[in-house]
């Protein structure tokens, strides 16, 4: 069975817990996937454009971000990959909802996990809980059956 695990930087042992709870000890071969979000960078050069700047931000300050976020990308792996008995790290950039379904059919995954929103601590949540924008898209686009989890 092949595993793909979905990371979002808070859910590492959410995620970990699901794997050895629900689907057992059979074999098994398991990735951690991280996909860099390129939406918050295309809302900010949207609004520079909207108000006449410069489309981009100085190619150093540019670069400076991408490393950062690389760095953080490869943090976040290799965590899961240690909660998960290092299990195999994919690392992606896009929209996460279209990278973990064009991962998933890559990799030819049999399952994939993926957790719900993650709720922002210490604001009381109104109305139904929501399993989010990227989990929903997942959850109907994916090539293989799909693991929910949701906070208890």
């Amino acid at each position: 069975m092949r595993v793909l695990c979905c990371l979002d930087g808070t859910n590492g042992e959410r995620v970990s817990r699901a794997v050895s709870a629900l689907l057992g000890l059979e074999e098994r071969t398991i990735a951690v996937l991280y996909v860099t979000d390129t939406g918050p960078r295309e809302e900010m050069e949207r609004h520079r454009e909207r108000h006449l700047r410069p489309p981009h931000p100085p190619l150093p300050r540019r670069e400076q971000m991408r490393r950062a976020e690389g760095m953080a990308a490869q943090e976040i792996l290799e965590e899961g990959s240690r909660s998960l008995g290092g299990a195999e790290m994919l690392q992606r950039t896009g929209r996460p909802e279209q990278e973990i379904v064009q991962a998933a059919l890559e990799w030819r995954a049999d399952v994939v996990v993926i957790c719900s929103r993650t709720e922002t601590e210490g604001v009381p949540h109104l109305g139904p809980k929501s399993v989010g924008h990227v989990a929903r898209f997942v959850l109907d686009h994916a090539p293989c059956p799909v693991l929910l989890v949701r906070p208890l």
